[in-house]
């Protein structure tokens, strides 16, 4: 039963309900029977000093009157009242009949325990071993110009056996009751607990067996319901994951495939002998040649993406002037920009701005970024380079104007091998891993990277480093 939810909180509410219902009736079979002891005792006090008051002059009569007197009280007060002096003679009255000699005579000890001086009582209180009602006893001083005694009054308490099988009978069957509903709440709590976690588990399984599709159903407010949307949150994470991992396998195959291709034609057909011309065999040679270095480049991004990932590139970050980076690196693209009539604008702040990065990242991320801008810039258009600090940030943009991103493509540039144009040929679009490499870099120099396009006029890359350590 342990084994269970069910069983498991149907097992620690019944020890509850047991351990608070003995606690209960122990609790309050000993604070009745504590009362009716007490109210007893007072009543027995209370009739012996109106006894001690008239007994002495009845004794000087005689033990007759005596006797006559303590039989009448008993009579009245549903007890038993006797006289005995120190010695344990009983002199006036009759204990209970039940009583032997030697349980008569102990009670002489009472004498030695009460404070007759003060002209108080002692008491003491008979429980049955078996069978019986529980009793007591009180004994108060009479004091005579000739002899001392003392006054016992005995009174069986009869309530106190029957409220306790009054108290036991009760939580009998509040025992029955807390456990029967125990069983019924226990049940409904144990199916609303275990049936999210049911279906988040069928749901793992489904997920584990290769269903990304499958989602849990428990999206309740409570910890299992937080449980079942963190789950979810994780199959879509996992399931991204996996759709990546199969578009990267799918392009890596691909942008490997074409190339090899081409590189396998044309050695065959420099090997058949079908290259008659010199001319024509340089041709093909200078095409294989491409091709290998293309493959190497896509075999360096792949290989840099990796480390990235794994955290293992090494990345230095010291103070750089951003200006002069800029200007160095505005120098480097001059000759690409006169070939496509583009104007450069680069815009610096009159202060120096100095941010914590890595010189060679830095310069990658420029090169990748500033490439894009000049391969996808239309002719004869401004391309403009800005610098500018924010806060404890400086921020670079770089914008040119073209045929700009479509709002459903601009999330995903930085996906790996994502291609804006999907006709668009690889020999304009590079290896597909230049953005995902920048955004990498960035994020490796404690940047960050955005982008923002309107179609057909503008686009604008921009990325964050901190001026601070």
């Amino acid at each position: 039963m342990t084994r269970t939810i069910f069983g498991k909180i149907l097992l620690s509410h019944i020890a509850v309900i047991l351990i608070s219902t003995i606690t209960l009736g122990v609790l309050t079979s000993y604070l009745v029977q504590n009362h009716l002891l007490k109210s007893k005792r007072h009543d027995l006090l209370t009739q012996g000093s109106a006894a001690v008051g008239i007994i002495n002059p009845i004794m000087a009569e005689g033990r007759k009157p005596a006797d006559d007197l303590l039989n009448r009280m008993s009579d009245m007060t549903g007890g038993m009242m006797w006289l005995m002096d120190r010695d344990g003679s009983v002199i006036a009255g009759q204990p209970p009949q039940h009583w032997s000699e030697q349980q008569i005579e102990s009670l002489a000890e009472l004498w030695d325990m009460a404070d007759w001086s003060t002209g108080g009582g002692t008491q003491v209180i008979l429980r049955p071993r078996k069978r019986g009602n529980t009793a007591i006893i009180v004994a108060l001083p009479v004091q005579s110009a000739n002899s001392s005694a003392a006054l016992f009054l005995y009174s069986p308490i009869i309530g106190v056996k029957r409220n306790a099988l009054v108290i036991e009978q009760l939580l009998l069957y509040s025992l029955i009751a807390g456990v029967l509903a125990t069983v019924v709440i226990g049940y409904f709590l144990s199916r609303s607990i275990t049936r999210p976690i049911g279906d988040i588990s069928r749901t793992a399984v489904r997920f584990a067996k290769g269903d990304y599709t499958s989602r849990t159903n428990a999206t309740s407010q409570d910890e299992i319901g937080r449980l079942g949307q963190t789950f979810n949150s994780m199959a879509e994470e996992l399931a991204r994951a996996e759709h990546n991992r199969r578009d990267f396998l799918s392009n890596v195959s691909h942008e490997l495939k074409t190339p090899v291709a081409s590189i396998q034609a044309l050695a065959e057909t420099i090997l058949d002998g079908l290259a008659t011309h010199p001319e024509q065999r340089q041709r093909y040679l200078e095409s294989i040649v491409g091709e290998t270095r293309r493959i190497s480049r896509l075999i360096n991004d792949l290989l840099e993406l990796s480390q990235l990932d794994a955290g293992e590139l090494s990345v230095i970050r010291q103070q750089l002037n951003l200006g002069a980076a800029l200007t160095r690196e505005a120098d480097k693209i001059g000759p690409f920009l006169t070939k496509r009539e583009l104007q450069l604008i680069l815009n610096l702040p009159s202060q120096e701005i100095y941010a914590w990065a890595d010189p060679d990242r830095f310069s990658q991320v420029m090169s990748n970024l500033l490439t894009n801008a000049v391969r996808y810039a239309s002719p004869a258009t401004p391309l403009t380079i800005s610098l500018s600090q924010i806060g404890n940030k400086a921020e670079i943009s770089v914008s040119n104007q073209g045929p700009g991103i479509s709002p459903s493509d601009l999330p995903r540039i930085w996906e790996r091998f994502y291609r804006v144009e999907k006709s668009r040929t690889r020999a304009d679009g590079g290896t597909g891993l230049g953005l995902a490499i920048t955004k990498k870099l960035v994020e490796a120099m404690n940047g960050e990277v955005s982008a923002e396009s309107i179609p057909n006029q503008a686009t604008t890359f921009r990325f964050t480093l901190p001026t601070e350590k």
